[in-house]
């Protein structure tokens, strides 16, 4: 999710699709250039994913160009983790530009992967595979000796990400799941009260980390690495070089957006579960409804 909410529909879109699940109301809107997938909040309409029908097979938000800076530290993978699929941009979009590569995109809502098949142009292909469930269940239940090379991480539900798909045991449990030299892409809202205890969370979890800015909006794409080898900036732009080929804007424009300050108080608490271990299909369960003022978990209090 990287545009700013609306309160309706853009000038010129009409709606095509629509469905009310349990997790959420989706709406797809179409206008003669996009076709979007909003999640829509008390009234105001959260862009989830998007599609340019001029160019279909293009980034067109700002922030899932900046989440491909997890290829500036891993340029190289054969397997992909998505969770949070949306309309499937991400997932799609890498499918098509890496001949071989396996996908496992993830959604809690299975009207949302319904849609996003119906719209979105989704692979039909044994390699490109969906699953309904929920984030943090499905990585706890797949064999143990299962790995990914790269996680994306995305499970928006409007501005919020829920508690459970944030937390320490979490990303110890991704950890767990990924190649040595794996990576864990996480899109982030850098000025939002969260932002300093998700930074700790990884900080505490992950051997190393590069955070990136997005081109225009309040978004950090961050890169958490399974490996403790330290990049530097001449590393991330040989590694852009290899990559530029395979995507259709300015890779070596993203390396140099990554940053070394720190733009967050390295004092804040890290992120635990408030659920017992072993218990996550429960707590899970809690953090996936919906929920209004200080009784959301998934706000600091």
């Amino acid at each position: 999710m990287g545009l700013l909410p609306r309160r309706g529909l853009a000038t010129g879109e009409r709606i095509i699709d629509e469905a009310h699940s349990a997790y959420n109301h989706i709406v797809i809107a179409e206008s003669d250039e996009f076709r979007t997938m909003y999640f829509v909040v008390d009234g105001t309409y959260y862009i989830e994913s998007r599609l340019d029908l001029r160019r279909p097979l293009a980034l067109d938000l700002d922030y899932t160009r900046t989440m491909m800076a997890g290829f500036l530290v891993r340029p190289e993978i054969e397997s992909l983790l998505m969770i949070g699929m949306g309309g499937g941009t991400l997932a799609n979009y890498l499918f098509r530009q890496i001949p071989g590569l396996e996908v496992d995109a993830v959604d809690i809502d299975a009207d949302v992967i319904r849609l996003a098949r119906a719209h979105f142009e989704v692979p039909d292909d044994p390699r490109y595979r969906t699953h309904a469930a929920d984030g943090r269940v499905f990585v706890e239940q797949s064999p143990k000796d299962k790995r990914w090379d790269m996680v994306i991480l995305d499970a928006f539900r409007g501005v919020f990400v829920p508690f459970h798909l944030k937390t320490r045991e979490y990303y110890a449990t991704l950890l767990a799941h990924l190649d040595r030299e794996g990576v864990v892409v996480a899109n982030l809202h850098n000025a939002t009260p969260m932002y300093p205890h998700d930074r700790v969370t990884f900080d505490a979890v992950f051997p190393g980390g590069y955070a990136f800015y997005a081109e225009s909006s309040r978004q950090t794409s961050y890169v958490a690495t399974a490996s403790a080898r330290r990049l530097g900036a001449y590393d991330l732009r040989a590694n852009a070089a290899k990559v530029q080929e395979r995507f259709a804007f300015d890779v070596m424009g993203l390396a140099a957006r990554w940053y070394l300050g720190a733009d967050y108080d390295a004092s804040v608490a890290v992120l635990r579960d408030d659920f017992p271990e072993g218990a996550t299909p429960k707590g899970a369960e809690r953090h996936n409804v919906r929920c209004e003022g200080d009784d959301c978990p998934y706000r600091m209090r």
